[in-house]
Order: C-alpha cells, then sequence, then structure tokens
C-alpha cells in the first residue's frame, strides 16, 4: 500500500523528530493508515495514528490503571 501523508501530518512528524532528536521514530502499516511510534530504548515517548483520509489521532495521556480498563 503506497500512503501519502498530508500537509499536516509531515508537520506533526517534524515536531516529534525536533521534539525527541535523540529517539528512534517508527512507522507501523496498517489497513487503515499508519501509526508513528516515538522510542527512547525500551520506552516508548509517543504515539500517533496517522489515517489514510488525513486525520490525526493523537496519543492521549492514561488516566485509568489497565485493571480498571480490563486489562490483566
Amino acid at each position: 500500500m503506497a500512503l501519502e501523508i498530508t500537509m499536516d501530518q509531515a508537520r506533526l512528524l517534524a515536531r516529534l523528530r525536533r521534539r525527541f532528536p535523540d529517539a528512534d521514530v517508527r512507522v507501523h502499516e496498517r489497513a487503515w493508515g499508519l501509526i508513528v511510534e516515538v522510542r527512547r530504548g525500551t520506552h516508548v515517548v509517543a504515539l500517533t495514528a496517522l489515517h489514510a483520509d488525513g486525520r490525526i489521532a493523537r496519543d492521549r495521556p492514561v488516566t485509568q490503571p489497565a485493571e480498571s480498563l480490563g486489562a490483566a
């Protein structure tokens, strides 16, 4: 699948690179778009979804422990 990102999505990627200059940026392709993962070592420091229609779904802070969300 060849996916072109929008200017807003490209600007977001540039901001992530500027914010985390020493981090590793990984992009994972999905049927609906891309997942952009920014890592420092074994820790994910930013996570963003770029949809094929141009939408951007930014990472949101965790407000509840994993146990209360149904994960075990």
